[in-house]
């Protein structure tokens, strides 16, 4: 191998070794990813779908419930 070739793959190994290095320290500064849950949203949002029944069809679910979410045209 000719010099260069050594020096673009040591260049490589550093820069590998450096990227880890920050992804991991990173990922040991994160904070609690429950942290960001609203735990009272969810629990209405669950007690909504768990009252619909058993045997209610998308349809019907769809009268009860309103729309939300991405896509949802403005009312």
């Amino acid at each position: 191998m000719t010099s260069t070739t050594i020096f673009v793959l040591g260049l490589l190994l550093i820069v590998a070794v450096i990227g880890w290095w920050l992804r991991r320290a990173g990922r040991l500064n994160r904070s609690d990813p429950d942290e960001d849950i609203d735990r009272e949203l969810l629990d209405e949002a669950e007690e909504e779908v768990r009252d619909l029944g058993t045997f209610t069809t998308p349809d019907e679910a769809d009268d009860e419930l309103p729309d939300w979410g991405p896509g949802t045209a403005k009312r």
